[in-house]
């Protein structure tokens, strides 16, 4: 166990001291080698885009405000830092471009480019926005295809460690589209043997500041096995962003929107007995929902606006689609569903109005209000509705309720029961109504 331990600490020790070069690299030897300063700007520029910039991470500087991390997929461990990204729209990312190289270069063959490929992995995030979560996108990038500018050498003459950092782009070899809102992580890691490690370079947010959350870090063989923080392991303890750029633009849209329908109410045998409340919902991931229409049987076609009620008896067919700001027109989609009240009404004429109320349901119906109103003809009597609740009704059961009329002409009769509802046509002659159908 002890010893376990003291190899714990010496490879701690061991990257603390790596991670102490990349704050401090260009300071030892600013007149020497390119004569970098303190504060060389990068040409944060992708020859091998064929797109727009769409996401800058870049702040270009090395020395005492920047530095290195190692990234490296490598036979004997994976070295992985990783960085965020959100995009306000939905984007389709064609080419990147990241800065980078080698160091410890001297244990091979001294300042070059070793041509190795690079390892292009998209993250999902873990839901907090803390660190990555799963893969969504691995891919190589062979080095024939990339774009290479030396950036910087330099050599630690302390301990004879060469670097040899530059600026790299090309283009993905599949593209990879990002929905809006949401926020991914991006890694880039050389591929090849130790030595040299290859490595990914970063700064810190006293210059240019820090992108939503800082770069973070892992890897099994420098003992850290889970996501952690860069400013964990940075000598300045200071947040931590990585350098790089994503090209790309706007996703093309040639996919129609995908409309959902949702139907609400009290349903028994297949049948609803209420009325049902329709809500339509429509998503695009591209250009976004530009309207919905909907129509209710053979009515006429609609501006959907928000959900609506279905009142009536008997069979109905919603008809729906969508259009997407591109001008995608969704195939049209129908639902189908029949409302069948348990309450049930006949209208019977002679003297006056008798509405009959029956329960054709198998469960009891509790105060069910109703209303008997004529319209047209002169009425003198029974103008006004006639109201009321029926306090129980159980199934099969019926209540009869009557409404004294007189007046003269054709009159059209209306009773509702709860939800139902019953519409007839007749002619009121003194106290009678005739022609009842």
């Amino acid at each position: 166990m002890k010893g376990k331990n003291i190899k714990r600490e010496a490879a701690v020790l061991l990257f603390a001291t790596l991670m102490m070069f990349s704050s401090w690299v260009v300071i030892a030897d600013t007149n020497n080698h390119l004569g970098v300063s303190q504060s060389t700007p990068a040409t944060p520029v992708n020859p091998a885009a064929k797109s727009g910039l769409v996401w800058d991470n870049v702040v270009g500087v090395h020395g005492a405000l920047g530095g290195i991390i190692v990234s490296v997929l490598r036979p004997d461990g994976d070295a992985t830092p990783a960085d965020d990204f959100m995009f306000d729209e939905p984007k389709q990312i064609d080419s990147v471009f990241w800065q980078g190289g080698y160091f410890q270069c001297e244990l091979a063959q001294g300042f070059k480019d070793y041509g190795w490929n690079w390892n292009v992995i998209f993250w999902s995030d873990d839901g907090a926005g803390d660190h990555p979560a799963s893969e969504i996108y691995n891919h190589t990038i062979y080095n024939s295809s990339i774009d290479h500018s030396l950036w910087y050498t330099w050599t630690n003459v302390s301990s004879g460690r060469e670097y040899w950092v530059a600026n790299y782009s090309a283009q993905l070899p599949v593209p990879i589209t990002f929905n809006a809102n949401t926020k991914y992580w991006i890694t880039i890691q050389g591929i090849g043997a130790y030595p040299p490690q290859a490595c990914w370079t970063r700064h810190n947010n006293s210059v240019g500041g820090i992108k939503l959350h800082e770069s973070v870090f892992k890897g099994v063989l420098w003992l850290y096995p889970n996501w952690v923080n860069l400013s964990v392991l940075a000598p300045d303890h200071l947040p931590h962003d990585l350098n790089f750029q994503l090209f790309g633009g706007d996703v093309p849209d040639t996919t129609p929107p995908y409309t959902t329908i949702t139907l609400n109410g009290t349903m028994s045998g297949g049948v609803y007995t209420t009325p049902v409340k329709v809500t339509l919902s429509a998503i695009d991931n591209i250009s976004g929902v530009n309207y919905t229409m909907y129509k209710v049987d053979s009515g006429a076609l609609t501006l959907y606006n928000g959900s609506f009620m279905v009142t009536a008896e008997g069979n109905h067919t919603i008809t729906y689609y969508s259009v997407d700001r591109a001008g995608n027109k969704e195939t049209n989609k129908t639902a189908t569903f029949t409302i069948q009240f348990p309450i049930q009404i006949a209208i019977k004429g002679g003297f006056g109005i008798t509405a009959t109320i029956k329960n054709t349901g198998t469960t009891i119906l509790n105060n069910i209000s109703y209303k008997i109103q004529l319209t047209g003809g002169t009425i003198i009597i029974g103008k006004k509705p006639k109201t009321g609740t029926i306090t129980t009704l159980a199934p099969a059961q019926e209540s009869k309720v009557k409404d004294i009329v007189f007046g003269f002409g054709k009159t059209t009769i209306m009773a509702t029961a709860g939800d139902a509802s019953k519409e007839t046509t007749g002619t009121v002659f003194l106290f009678f109504v005739l022609g009842v159908k």
